[in-house]
């Protein structure tokens, strides 16, 4: 089965196309941490697997890449997985208000 690689920056809405990002700034989500990510493809019922690696791009900043069966478009699996992290994020937005 073929794998997609999809890095933090992947999903970054503060980077740019140029710096790495690679799906539209409405899905996008700012400062994304690598366990958010595995979290949401917990979620979403999707095996990955982390790698501990820099983005050869921004090599100074911190972040990692996940590696995912590819079962549709990479650009799908994306924005699904950045949705996912917005839902997180709203979830504990709301339970630390409480």
């Amino acid at each position: 089965m073929k794998e997609c690689i999809i890095w933090t920056a992947n999903l970054d809405a503060k980077k740019k196309r140029s710096e790495g990002r690679k799906i539209a700034r409405k899905f996008a989500v700012p400062n994304v941490k690598i366990e958010e990510m595995v979290k949401a493809c917990k979620e979403l019922g999707i095996p990955c697997r982390v790698e501990e690696k820099k983005y050869p791009e921004s090599w100074w900043e911190e972040g990692g890449r996940i590696v995912v069966p590819k079962v549709e478009s990479k650009i799908k699996l994306m924005e699904k997985i950045a949705l996912r992290i917005k839902e997180i994020r709203e979830r504990e937005k709301s339970k630390k208000k409480r």
